[in-house]
């Protein structure tokens, strides 16, 4: 059936309008895709009220047969695509070459390719019926090369769609069965005609499809315990805890997969099946995830992320724990966030990344580190270059430089006990399939695990609920936060209610501000350290991790003091002249050597305008973790410096400007011999960057034109496949017209425009001395037995006037024979003549 045809039959046909298309099938496929599209449609029956996509990898440039092909092999109409056609029931609709196909509104879109870029048509239209038809969608991968369809796939799984893939063992070519595989969004994997019996079991109408958004009835509520009970059994996990709306979609995909009539019937099934219990358990743990997923995220976290390397003492290990980790991707891509953080702070690498997950296969796929092109997507080129290595064509390996960082395990957030000693936790998009309580309950765990000051990412529709004050928001979009104290006795179990939440706040208060008869409150306490201090310090400062004042001794106050403006605690900011250079000097080396004390002596102090001269001692107190304070302590003249354990580091500073011309003059020499080694630097690596850019331009070019050399490549063997099929009909319409000419009794010659012999028939050698290789040659070389005078002549005048000649002869033997010429017609043009020869006294003897 031509497309004309049957367009104007899909147009003229009103009953059919009438119909809603209730389920719609997108189907990819490209080389070696012929033969597995026709042994599918030779198994669907017509009538299922389901519409049929197909996007078949063309050239743009070959006027493809598919639709007389695939004609031969349904009874549904077979229909080449046009921009808005309305899509119909029991109806198979075509990609036209050229050109790429979605669906939008129930009606086709047809967009022109851009030749310049990658073609992927079949993403393109997995991801149009995910929008438009979410959960009434069915998407197949059939036999092809490359990874086109994989990241349709993983719209149509997240949007509820069924996804299906012919098994690679049946394919010409694997390579997209396989990388759909890979995704682990794909519901079923079956040989062609195995698809086509799924998609008649189908349902056709919405309405008769199993719903289970609520457990209410008894019956459903006895099959999901059931089910419940059996993956609990079986993996340890109780999905008690998970939504019931997300068990019911991911039970309801299972139910129609199997064919299964009841969610009790499948309850029923999976107690003998574990191959089904792991397909389920695989799909309601499995979520979607790709490198740098939400790239905009990943940009606000980076900027934090740096923020903490910067904070973390010399010797620290950056503890980072991924919750919910799935394959791996977002582990990786905080190992490469965190691998650039350290570099760019000019520091030793030092991370360990804590990878969990319940799902076994699931981390078994992060631990071996191999990854699809297509999951790729959103890493930039230098990071592709720098942490990935190719596998082949279109697998990459994560390098080693990143894995020997992470370390992979099996861990449930809501049973465990949670990880301790955290600076960052992520858990992403995993809160949002969990009851409130379960929530609340994962959340605390985190908040345990986290170090203070310590950073929490969440997905971006996922909140902290009861523990939002007890972290501080730094992006409200992306859903990062700051851990702002440690809470006593906040985790109890392995739950949290509202009473616990609110009973650690509470509890903190009450224990600094209690003020009764019989107890010292907390301000007495204080008045009484004061006292104490007072007693051993003379005059000194106290100073934070930031070198920030927390308190002052004695009258070491006047050796600060605070310029116009807004006021600052920070002790560089108090002291003026040499004093901020030499004092500051002295922290950074006590913070290095916290076994130390540092005296400096005779430092020049600006006091009331008199110049004053004073030894300062300083000692820097390592508190839990790895976090620095300071004690700063003044003395004047000879007073001795408190006697103590700890040894003395004398560091003397000399009069002004004794010493400072040799000095100036040495570093002046420094700077400069610093800023021409810095030229050379920056011109060798300006040269190095421009050589570096060059072979990334000429790797995207390679590769660029790989793919294309790829895509044109499965254009060709599709095209091949078309011709090879038109080749094999018209060999056995040869076939048959051969049979046809050795099996009459009729002579038969044809000629040519110019009378040479194209063919003839075993019978006509009667009447002229004609073998097989005489083909070719002009008809008037040869003899006959006709009593006709000038038969080319006669022939001449039917190729001249294109109107049949007939005329009663006899043979040399006597017999009668009815000399029958007629034009041999190709389109509207005479291309020769054929003769016939019938031996009327033989009829008659018949």
């Amino acid at each position: 059936m031509n497309s004309i045809t049957s367009d104007r039959r899909f147009a003229e046909d009103d009953e059919d309008t009438a119909r809603v298309v209730s389920t719609i099938v997108g189907i990819g496929a490209s080389a070696g895709g012929l033969k597995a599209l026709e042994t599918l449609f030779d198994g669907i029956s017509s009538g299922t009220g389901m519409a049929f996509v197909v996007v078949q990898h063309l050239s743009p440039t070959f006027n493809s047969l598919m639709d007389e092909i695939l004609s031969r092999h349904t009874k549904m109409r077979v229909i080449n695509a046009a921009d808005g056609m309305e899509l119909k029931p029991d109806c198979v609709f075509l990609i036209t070459p050229g050109k790429n196909l979605s669906v939008r509104d129930g009606r086709l879109r047809l967009t022109a390719m851009d030749r310049e870029q990658i073609q992927k048509p079949v993403d393109l239209l997995f991801r149009s019926l995910a929008q438009s038809f979410g959960s009434r969608a069915v998407g197949v991968v059939l036999s092809g090369t490359g990874n086109d369809g994989s990241a349709g796939i993983r719209e149509l799984r997240q949007c509820g769609g069924t996804t299906v893939v012919q098994s690679p063992e049946t394919a010409q070519f694997n390579g997209m069965p396989s990388n759909a595989i890979a995704t682990h969004c794909v519901d079923l994997v079956l040989p062609p005609e195995e698809i086509s019996r799924f998609l008649n079991r189908f349902p056709v109408h919405r309405e008769g499809r199993i719903t289970v958004e609520e457990f209410s009835s008894d019956e459903e509520l006895t099959g999901v315990n059931l089910v419940f009970s059996l993956l609990c059994e079986r993996y340890g996990i109780d999905f008690a805890d998970y939504k019931p709306s997300t068990i019911a979609r991911r039970i309801d995909r299972r139910i129609h997969a199997t064919n299964s009539p009841s969610l009790q019937a499948y309850a029923d099934k999976l107690q003998g099946d574990n191959v089904e219990l792991d397909a389920l358990y695989h799909d309601l743990l499995i979520g979607v995830t790709k490198f740098f997923r939400d790239t905009e995220a990943f940009l606000a976290f980076e900027g934090h992320l740096r923020q903490v390397v910067r904070r973390l003492p010399v010797d620290t290990e950056l503890r980072i724990w991924v919750a919910g980790c799935a394959t791996g991707e977002e582990a990786y891509s905080l190992g490469m966030l965190a691998v650039d953080a350290f570099e760019r702070c000019g520091r030793e690498v030092k991370i360990k990344i804590l990878a969990t997950d319940v799902h076994q296969a699931a981390l078994d796929t992060a631990a071996r580190g191999v990854y699809s092109g297509e999951s790729l997507e959103f890493v930039s080129q230098e990071r592709q270059s720098a942490f990935f290595a190719p596998v082949d064509s279109h697998q990459y390996r994560v390098r080693s430089e990143i894995r020997r960082h992470i370390v992979f395990a099996r861990h449930n957030v809501l049973q465990d006990p949670p990880f301790t000693r955290m600076h960052i936790v992520t858990c992403r998009n995993m809160l949002i399939y969990l009851q409130p309580n379960a929530q609340q309950s994962a959340i605390a765990s985190f908040h345990f695990a986290l170090e203070p000051d310590g950073l929490l990412m969440l997905g971006s529709s996922e909140t902290l609920g009861r523990l939002q004050d007890e972290f501080d928001t730094l992006d409200n979009t992306w859903r990062i936060y700051r851990k702002l104290r440690n809470l006593p006795r906040l985790i109890a179990g392995n739950s949290v209610d509202a009473e616990s939440i609110a009973r650690g706040p509470r509890r903190l208060v009450n224990i600094l501000n209690r003020d009764k008869p019989d107890q010292l409150s907390f301000t007495s306490l204080l008045e009484a350290y004061d006292l104490l201090l007072a007693q051993f310090i003379d005059c000194g400062l106290l100073l934070d991790e930031n070198r920030n004042i927390l308190h002052t001794f004695g009258n070491a106050h006047r050796f600060l003091h605070n310029s116009a403006g807004r006021f600052t605690g920070n002790v560089a900011r108090l002291l003026g002249g040499d004093a901020r250079t030499v004092i500051s000097a002295g922290l950074v080396r006590a913070a290095r050597e916290p076994q130390a004390r540092f005296v400096l002596r005779n430092v020049s102090f600006d006091v009331n305008g008199d110049s004053l001269r004073a030894d300062v001692t300083i000692r820097a107190l390592q508190g839990k973790g790895a976090r620095v304070a300071w004690f700063v302590e003044f003395t004047s003249g000879t007073d001795a410096v408190s006697q103590g354990k700890v040894e003395d580091t004398e560091v003397r500073i000399t009069q002004a400007g004794d010493d400072y011309s040799s000095l100036e003059a040495e570093l002046t020499y420094t700077k400069e011999s610093l800023s021409a080694t810095i030229e050379e630097l920056e011109a060798s690596n300006e040269e190095l960057q421009s050589t570096n850019e060059e072979l990334v331009a000429s790797n995207e070019e390679l590769q660029s034109t790989n793919e294309e050399l790829h895509s044109v490549n499965e254009e060709l063997y599709s095209v091949n496949a078309e011709n090879h099929r038109k080749i094999t009909e018209l060999q056995e319409v040869t076939e048959d017209i051969e049979n046809l000419l050795r099996s009459t009794d009729i002579g038969t010659v044809f000629v040519d425009a110019d009378q040479r012999i194209r063919r003839f028939t075993e019978a006509a050698t009667r009447f002229f001395n004609l073998v097989d290789h005489d083909i070719g040659r002009p008809l008037a070389n040869f003899t006959h037995s006709l009593a006709i005078r000038d038969l080319p002549a006669a022939i001449r005048t039917v190729l001249a006037g294109g109107q049949p000649y007939a005329t009663r002869t006899q043979a040399a033997d006597g017999h009668d024979v009815l000399v029958r010429i007629i034009p041999y017609v190709s389109g509207d043009e005479n291309k020769g003549a054929i003769l016939y020869l019938v031996d009327l006294d033989a009829m008659r003897a018949d």
